[in-house]
């Protein structure tokens, strides 16, 4: 089984009276252990995949499962149990106290 499987996955928006297509059939699996870049232009959907990777958005299509469990199949409370116990994101310079060194940083939640 994989860490990480993607599978057809899609986003649309409606931006008025047009639908703004932000990922069309997305698709990777990615094995525990392994780690994964997600690169490209700006608007290209980098923030769209890890929004839907994360819980924190519903895919419009398409189907993300993580160690097992189809993140489609958790209500808000098991989402946010998901996050908070399986899922991080590490952020290019978001809210960085210049004072800290990176540990100290990731220490001022604890």
């Amino acid at each position: 089984m994989s860490a990480l499987a993607v599978t057809s996955l899609g986003k649309r928006y409606r931006l008025g009276e047009r639908e703004v297509v932000a990922l069309d059939g997305v698709g990777f699996t990615l094995a525990a252990g392994r780690c994964l870049a997600v690169t490209g232009p700006s608007g290209s959907g980098k923030s769209t995949l890890l929004g839907l990777l994360a819980g924190l958005d519903a895919p419009s299509s398409g189907r993300v499962v993580v160690e097992g469990q189809d993140l489609a199949g958790l209500d808000g409370d098991a989402l946010a149990a998901f996050r908070g116990r399986r899922m991080g994101f590490v952020f290019q310079s978001y809210r960085l106290l210049g004072a800290l060194t990176a540990l100290e940083n990731v220490q001022v939640p604890l």
